[in-house]
């Protein structure tokens, strides 16, 4: 037999050679490009918004250019299935009823029986408990004085002025059968008239203002007061006219309480009441206007 010569380019060798050439260019087909590896490249990316139910996009700019038709390289790297809606009306499901067992016959005498049994006597309702009437709540404090205090300090002050000093009017603070006025200056049990008329030492004449008030000097005295007003005579012939009265205390602890308060005088040879005082030991008082 003759031996054959070794050749070097054979069919087995093209086989290799044409094997290792369509591997590379199918590894150049599959790589991604642009300089980058594929963990690195940007991909589309969707998101699902639960609460709203809807879809949003997330387009990298290198794809921005593309258009129909171009072909993409995409790698599903998880998924999971879309919640399915509920439903607006659930289902109810209705429970069978059980079925009745037939119920055995009582015998008659057992029925008679049950008849002669006594009724229990039924329980009377209960009469209805009436509301019982609210304790009457104490009067509120009187408001605290902002206004401006007496000329004159002073622990209580009733004061009536009016507009022309012409005009006479004469203020009474009476307490039982004593009063306090211009003819009867003091009272222990009462106050002191003061700054209302003042007389010329040297004439003998009213000096008149248009202002009288009875007040107490050394302490509060408790106890009730009624107050009047006497509109004698008029120098402008006026038939009524208006009068603004105060009333203040001031404790011994400087609380300040007080209100002022109006009144309507008709000319009168009788007195005019405008209210009941009350004064308490603390300075807090009660005053209702007639």
């Amino acid at each position: 037999m003759t031996r054959r010569k070794m050749q070097l380019f054979n069919l087995s060798f093209l086989d290799l050679m044409t094997g290792a050439l369509g591997a590379i260019i199918f590894l150049f087909i599959i790589t991604p490009k642009g300089g980058e590896s594929a963990a690195q490249v940007r991909q589309a990316a969707i998101y699902l918004d639960t609460v709203q139910m809807k879809l949003y996009g997330d387009l990298p700019d290198s794809l921005l250019d593309k258009e129909a038709g171009d072909t993409l390289f995409a790698v599903l790297l998880g998924h999971k299935l879309l919640p399915k809606e509920k439903e607006k009306f659930p289902r109810v499901l209705t429970a069978q009823k059980p079925k009745e067992t037939p119920k055995k016959k009582e015998p008659v005498e057992k029925k008679k029986e049950e008849k002669k049994v006594e009724k229990e006597p039924k329980e009377e309702p209960k009469p209805r408990e009436e509301p019982k009437p609210e304790t009457p709540r104490p009067d509120p404090k009187p408001p605290v004085y902002r206004g401006d205090a007496p000329s004159v300090p002073c622990a209580v002050s009733i004061e009536i002025s009016w507009a022309d000093k012409n005009d006479n009017i004469d203020l009474y603070v009476c307490r039982g059968n004593a009063c306090v006025y211009g003819g009867d200056k003091r009272d222990r049990m009462i106050g002191e008239w003061d700054s209302g008329k003042s007389r010329n030492r040297l004439f003998g004449n009213d000096l008149r203002t248009n202002q009288e008030a009875v007040r107490q000097f050394d302490k509060i005295i408790p106890g009730e007061y009624k107050i009047y007003a006497l509109f004698k005579e008029s120098a402008s012939n006026e038939e009524s006219l208006f009068i603004n009265g105060l009333i203040y205390t001031k404790n011994e602890q400087g609380d300040e309480r007080g209100e002022s308060f109006s009144k309507r005088l008709n000319i009168s040879k009788e007195r005019t009441l405008i209210g009941t005082l009350i004064i308490e030991e603390n300075g807090n008082y009660s005053f209702s206007r007639k």
